[in-house]
């Protein structure tokens, strides 16, 4: 047989449910010998009995001990109560003795042959739930999230199948230092390794820095016992090192040793799964920051053209023909140098705030603020640029107070109200409108342009999404301004949303929890 682990192996002190066990069935056969020897039937079916009391002692009891002394004990008994002379232990003819011979030699050979039978069995059954054991660990690897919940999962598998304390050292994936190990075992072994460690760290890390794969080394702990080493090792990397508690004494048998590469593996091939996972997120990541910079900048050199082009060139015209042009026209190159420069101021602010986003240093500085007075004042900006369209608002009397950053909020008003202007032609019809629907307070902007198709919906809240509609000032948009308004409304709690106007356009809507407020010891809001 193979040395197995202590706790493997099956207790041999005294149990006094096995002598109990052994006791009643050699009881058992006695009396029925006696009534067979009453009976006048022959020796050899008592024989048989006590056989098979051997062969039942053997099968229920937890050491093969057991079943050698009833082995004797059933051979004793059998002398003293049905070999002439009766109740003694002398044997007069030799028949008896040569009969008693071959009942101990059969007794004995069966209660081996039946507790090799039993210790196969209990073998395989142990090696069939550690399979079991085995697939389970793929199933449960397939949910892990980090490094620290597949290790964990390798720290508990290899625990259940063995009952052993495990230990296992990870290895920092920058430095591939060793960092405080992972511990689960017996109550014992863990006060013990918490406070005193004992192990040879040399060891450990010439085991990891060595190429050869020799023999698993030994590290020496605490109570005269060892940690078995083995190598947490993808293709090209070492992740970390398991060490299995046994006893100095014992070793680990090949089965066991090859079910323990089996998991190492998996946990390996887990950990290199998820550190590529990590490499192909850092490496889309860096693409799509590089494919969002060179949009931003084949953007920015086209639409800022348009603008400065027109700023330069009425710039020079006045310049250089002021007296000569008349009072009209004057005004006229003037406000369209102004029209110009707000698109830019605009245009740049969003850039700033695409920036504070994509780094994440937005700051949001929230305050409870009333909507009928915050909505009015973003729409007295655009009030210029909304000249020749039909811009309205309605809002309850009801005081509608959100908890928000007043600029921030102006700035999303404007985007929007400032597109609807943008993609409507001239003469076009733009309401704003503020109600409240329980406890949120909405607001919607709707207008009679181009609408726009149930496919893009979503697409423009992407960055540097823009459609091909025509806008109505003949500027093209470079797609920012949407998707900062949803990035904006999102950090208040918010959702916005893009539905279809009736019976054309489109209705642009966010809402934002309400603020409780009171008034003269009277509350409103939530």
């Amino acid at each position: 047989m193979h040395t197995v682990f202590k706790t493997a192996q099956r207790n041999t002190g005294l149990n006094w449910g096995d002598v109990s066990v052994s006791a009643g069935i050699l009881a058992g056969c006695s009396f029925i010998g006696l009534l067979f020897y009453f009976w006048n039937m022959s020796e050899a079916n008592i024989i048989s009995f006590y056989i098979l009391g051997i062969l039942l002692i053997a099968a229920f009891t937890s050491h093969w001990i057991y079943g050698a002394i009833s082995s004797v004990l059933g051979v004793t008994l059998f002398n003293c109560l049905y070999a002439y002379p009766f109740f003694n232990f002398y044997v007069y003819d030799l028949q008896y003795a040569i009969t008693i011979v071959i009942v101990l030699a059969a007794s004995l050979v069966t209660n081996y042959l039946m507790t090799l039978l039993r210790w196969q069995l209990d073998r395989e059954k142990q090696e069939t739930r550690r399979l079991d054991i085995l697939l389970e660990t793929s199933q449960h690897l397939q949910y892990t999230q980090n490094v620290d919940d597949i290790l964990n999962v390798a720290l508990t598998q290899l625990y259940r199948m063995f009952k052993q304390t495990i230990l296992l050292f990870p290895l920092s994936d920058t430095d591939g230092k060793l960092l405080q190990p992972m511990i689960k075992g017996s109550e014992e072994d863990l006060c013990f390794f918490y406070g005193d460690w004992g192990l040879d760290e040399n060891t450990l890390e010439q085991f990891i820095h060595s190429e050869i794969e020799a023999e698993n080394p030994i590290i020496h702990v605490h109570g005269g016992k060892k940690a078995v080493l083995f190598k947490v090792r993808g293709e090209k990397t070492i992740f970390a090192v398991a060490g299995i508690v046994i006893d100095s004494g014992t070793s680990i048998p090949d089965f066991e040793h090859n079910l323990i590469l089996a998991v190492l593996d998996d946990i390996a091939s887990s950990l290199e799964k998820y550190y590529l996972h990590l490499f192909n997120e850092r490496i889309a990541r860096e693409a799509e920051a590089e494919r969002l910079r060179s949009n931003l900048l084949r953007t920015i050199s086209h639409d800022l053209r348009t603008p400065l082009t027109s700023i330069s060139g009425n710039a020079d015209i006045l310049l250089n023909n002021w007296d000569q042009i008349n009072p009209d026209l004057r005004e006229q190159l003037c406000q369209n140098i102004h029209e110009d420069s707000e698109w830019l101021i605009n245009l740049i602010e969003n850039l700033l705030f695409a920036t504070r986003i994509e780094n994440g240093v937005m700051l949001i500085r929230t305050e409870p603020e009333v909507l009928q007075e915050i909505i009015p004042e973003a729409l007295n900006r655009l009030s210029k640029r909304a000249k020749g369209h039909n811009v309205s608002l309605e809002t309850p009397e009801e005081l509608l107070v959100v908890k928000m950053d007043a600029h921030l909020f102006m700035h999303v008003i404007i985007n929007i109200v400032d597109n609807a202007i943008k993609f409507t032609p001239s003469g076009s019809r733009i309401k704003i409108r503020a109600f409240r629907r329980g406890p949120q307070a909405v607001v919607e902007v709707a207008d009679t342009g181009y609408g726009i198709s149930d496919e893009n919906k979503q697409k423009v809240f992407e960055m540097f999404f823009t459609t091909n509609k025509k806008s109505g000032d003949s500027r093209r948009g470079i797609g920012l301004g949407l998707p900062l308004c949803q990035s904006i409304v999102r950090a208040h709690g918010g959702e916005i949303h893009i539905t279809d106007n009736v019976p054309g356009g489109a209705v642009v809507s966010f809402a934002m929890d309400l603020e409780e407020v009171c008034l003269e010891n009277e509350c409103t809001g939530n």
